[in-house]
């Protein structure tokens, strides 16, 4: 991992059990660290906020802000013991409006959710000045959950796949790649020039396989 970069946030991708894994992306400026999984089948369900936040503290470095999704209603156990124990966190509910727009100004969002996935989008392009400078992790699973989501623009602005008719058509929730997104979505970037990154830490580039729905 790069030195001398603290940490900048985590993206936590809380779970209720089950099938579904809790998934933390903990994110170092422009670098991703290798995602920390926790299987659904390890989680108890009797003290799932007490875990979750445990999980959290243990993996989390430099007062990194806490992205906790709270869409399917699994975080708010985790957000409570968190808040209590003094630690800043950020709520992201994917459904909530949004108010920004595109990098060109063009072109606004249907909502939080497709803003999130959409700024990753842009960060990643490989065409900017410069290039990207985001490095992800070598990670198959989360390199087809960025890739998957399609999107349509109607009157309300961009719209990505929503979660449930993508869980539908992949057969599993990607969780991986909502909890980078959240990761980048919320804490400082201050994009570190100079960094020399080790050569398996090159950046991937996966901006290029989103497609416009059909």
């Amino acid at each position: 991992m790069p030195t001398d970069i603290p940490m900048s946030s985590m993206g936590v991708d809380a779970s209720g059990g089950g099938k579904d894994p809790m998934m933390i992306a903990p994110r170092y400026d422009t670098w991703f660290a290798p995602l920390i999984e926790v299987p659904g089948r390890d989680l108890p369900l009797d003290k799932m906020g007490k875990f979750a936040t445990a999980m959290i503290v243990a993996n989390r470095r430099d007062g990194a802000l806490v992205v906790l999704d709270m869409g399917g209603g699994y975080g708010g156990a985790a957000y409570e013991h968190l808040r209590d124990n003094k630690i800043e966190v950020m709520t992201f509910k994917g459904v909530d409006a949004s108010v920004r727009r595109t990098k060109d100004r063009q072109l606004g969002f249907y909502n939080k959710r497709s803003e999130a996935i959409w700024k990753f989008r842009e960060a990643l392009d490989p065409d900017q000045d410069g290039g990207s400078p985001i490095a992800l992790p070598t990670d198959r699973v989360l390199l087809a959950d960025l890739t998957a989501p399609t999107f349509e623009v109607p009157a309300r602005g961009i719209k990505v796949e929503n979660k449930e008719d993508l869980v539908k058509r992949l057969g599993r929730s990607t969780d991986r790649g909502d909890a980078v997104v959240m990761a980048w979505y919320g804490g400082s970037t201050q994009m570190w020039g100079g960094q020399v990154f080790k050569r398996h830490e090159k950046p991937v580039y996966v901006t290029k396989r989103m497609q416009r729905s059909r």
